[in-house]
């Protein structure tokens, strides 16, 4: 017989744990299809663990299914996050007639058609939410940066452009999604003061995918300037999104980097990170190679931390897929209201930087 833990339930961990190891050299293909099923007989104290396995979940391709004795709230709030309709909880019959549970994991999950797939298992799909966001990436370019991770962050932009409903009419309507691109690397740097940030297109600028594809890939050159995370943080801030119009619900700051800022723009970065996160932005970040402070990423990024970072140490396929899944998780956090900008762990610090 199994053992019985003395420990509190913590599903959200297990779920962690089984992604990251029980799975870790599972093959990829077209026509695999990864399933981990979780029984629960209960309530889990730790939301945030849970929140963070279902976007570790979505970002890996993994289907959780959990069958469930008791209610289990938190897991299907998480699981409202999967805009897929996949990740589905089966509540245990109070009698012993299974047959439909075990109907629904086999024909929903375990032998899913997707070309001809059950009626019953759409029943599931959460009408995706009204997309509203101003979203600015600021992307390293940087004289540290190499060419070929360079051209996989540009690539890896590309690809989020596409999780994004761009607004037809940036500058009159109110709804839709608005996006910019502010380059890292410093212009006409010297040693009394720092240049503007380039930058690549405003909020206003693009009203399609595609146009801001052209333009990532044909136009936006490599600099040879140091890197500047917080100079160029709180130029972006003050001069592209508070000057915008019609400002929109929610306020994202990507920042893909490849290594630290420059020593004169630390305390400039952990200061204006602050100030940004106080004002209810959201910091995501994108780390990529082994130049990196981990310090500096956690003071950069929004809290949890393990919502907001992705770290990537290589520059290969497989993981720029994770970043893009994981992110795509991550902006379906703010399309449902996960957490909180500023969060309440930062209450204290941002009322002390206004008083």
């Amino acid at each position: 017989a199994l053992p019985i833990s003395s420990s509190g339930r913590d599903i959200g961990t297990a779920m962690r744990f089984t992604a990251r190891n029980v799975f870790k050299r599972s093959l990829s293909g077209a026509t695999v299809r990864k399933v981990a099923v979780f029984f629960s007989n209960g309530q889990s104290e730790d939301a945030t663990s849970i929140y963070t396995a279902v976007m570790e979940f979505s970002a890996l391709n993994i289907i959780p299914v959990v069958i469930a004795f008791n209610s289990v709230p938190h897991v299907q709030n998480a699981f409202k996050m999967d805009s897929t309709g996949m990740f589905p909880i089966l509540k245990v019959p109070a009698g012993d007639d299974y047959e439909p549970l075990i109907r629904r994991l086999r024909v929903c999950t375990l032998c899913y058609d997707m070309c001809k797939p059950d009626a019953s298992c759409l029943q599931n799909i959460d009408p995706s939410q009204k997309s509203s966001s101003d979203v600015v990436f600021l992307l390293d370019n940087s004289q540290d940066v190499r060419s070929d991770q360079y051209l996989k962050m540009r690539d890896l932009l590309v690809t989020l452009l596409y999780n994004f409903d761009i607004s037809s009419e940036p500058e009159t309507s109110g709804e839709g999604d608005r996006v910019a691109l502010v380059s890292v690397a410093a212009q006409d740097y010297t040693s009394h003061k720092l240049g503007n940030p380039h930058v690549e297109f405003d909020l206003l600028a693009y009203t399609s995918t595609r146009i801001m594809k052209r333009h990532i890939q044909e136009y936006v050159p490599e600099f040879k300037g140091p890197r500047v995370l917080g100079h160029t943080l709180q130029w972006t801030i003050d001069n592209i999104l508070v000057t915008a119009p019609k400002p929109r619900k929610n306020k994202i700051l990507f920042v893909i980097s490849a290594g630290e800022t420059s020593f004169r723009d630390k305390y400039t970065m952990k200061e204006a990170s602050l100030k940004a996160k106080c004002q209810g932005y959201s910091i995501f970040v994108v780390s990529i190679g082994q130049q990196f402070n981990y310090t500096e990423l956690e003071d950069l990024a929004s809290t949890p931390v393990d919502h907001h970072l992705v770290q990537l140490g290589r520059v290969h396929n497989p993981d720029m897929e994770y970043a893009s899944g994981f992110i795509r998780a991550f902006l379906n956090t703010l399309r449902h209201g996960i957490n909180r900008y500023p969060p309440e762990d930062l209450r204290t610090k941002c009322r002390t930087l206004t008083s």
